[in-house]
């Protein structure tokens, strides 16, 4: 089984020197090199030392060993981060690859260590400026440090560079969304998009910032979330979508009412009175449930041609006949109910013509 290597830090004074020139020879440095040299390459190791401030660091790899690196990495990628870390830092202090010092910075910050995590991640895209994931975290660590100025022009440079990539689009977008910037969050979440068109967390964070933009988008939001829903149907986020829906098609409702009454909705809660009038109040409740459930992943309000069925009533239903039945259902439920459908005005005047 292959062995893992040795990646150290030690001062010199934990190391013996006996035999060897006094600190201040200028062979010090040499001789204490050699000497660790031997000792591991009698241990059957290939040594690679070097002296820092007063501290040798050091690589030693035995003939049936791990590479180094693909032994950090796979620590790393086993979430033994704090084992990780020492040989990281040793690494990162021998060589400049950006792989090394990227890991390095996610490390730190993963752990909590978020300040210390700039420099090493600094390092790395100035060694390799095309490391978009560098530039991602990089701008990351700044917004957990709460340096949202900072994370902005880092991410605003790297997506310059990176134009297509999936990682800093997406963060700088959410950046964007999070200051309140959501026009100018937008372009970035569809070049994200683009990147990856099944990605729910982008899609999600469009449809957020599209609301915000105005009603003219909300059309396009409702698409997002109902593809969110489509794609990962069971997952927290199509719950979260679902609510957005509903929220949207209540908020249209609204606005409608606002210009003058639905005639087709008061029509529709007309029926409703009839159809409710002999049922038990068991039976009404069952119905009202059912149709909130169908809410739940949205209700087409402006399309008539999209029907629905219920195992509770006979027939077939439009979006808005549906929300009709339910806004009455839940005032003969209970008067006091404010049913979030923006259909006030259209219930009083069906009440009325319903004679009740």
């Amino acid at each position: 089984m292959p062995q893992a290597p040795e990646i150290f830090k030690r001062s010199l004074d934990e190391i013996n020197l006996d035999g060897l020139p006094p600190r201040d020879d200028p062979g010090f440095e040499d001789a204490v090199l050699q000497r660790l040299t031997l000792q591991y390459a009698a241990k059957g190791y290939t040594g690679a030392f070097v002296i820092q401030n007063g501290h040798v660091l050091g690589v030693a790899v035995p003939q049936e060993g791990v590479e180094p690196k693909q032994y950090i990495l796979g620590l790393l990628e086993h979430r033994y981060l704090e084992e990780a870390l020492p040989a990281l830092e040793v690494m990162a202090e021998m060589t400049d690859d950006p792989e090394i010092l990227y890991n390095y910075g996610v490390c730190l910050s993963e752990m909590d260590r978020v300040t210390e995590s700039i420099a090493p991640l600094q390092a790395c895209v100035k060694e390799e400026p095309s490391y978009a994931h560098a530039h991602a975290a990089l701008g990351f660590s700044y917004i957990k440090l709460g340096q949202l100025d900072k994370a902005e022009s880092v991410l605003r440079d790297a997506a310059k560079r990176l134009p297509d990539d999936l990682w800093i689009n997406r963060n700088l977008a959410a950046l964007l969304a999070k200051r309140g910037k959501h026009q100018d969050a937008k372009p970035f979440f569809e070049r994200a998009l683009a990147a990856n068109p099944q990605d729910v967390a982008t899609l999600y964070g469009l449809a957020l910032s599209l609301e915000e933009i105005g009603p003219q988008n909300h059309e396009q939001a409702i698409g997002n979330y109902k593809r969110i829903i489509d794609l990962e149907p069971n997952s927290p986020i199509a719950i979260e979508a679902k609510k957005a829906i509903s929220r949207l098609a209540q908020g249209a409702m609204k606005e409608k009412a606002e210009g003058g009454l639905r005639m087709d909705a008061v029509m529709y809660m007309t029926g409703a009175f009839e159809t409710f009038a002999n049922m038990e109040q068991q039976e009404l409740a069952q119905v009202v449930f059912e149709i909130a459930k169908l809410g739940e992943s949205g209700l087409s309000i402006n399309d008539p041609d999209k029907r629905y069925t219920l195992k509770s009533l006979d027939g077939d239903f439009s979006g808005l006949q549906l929300l009709s039945m339910m806004h009455v259902g839940l005032k003969s439920i209970d008067p006091s109910l404010d049913t979030q459908s923006g259909l006030d005005a259209e219930y009083d005047a069906a009440k009325s013509m319903a004679g009740k």
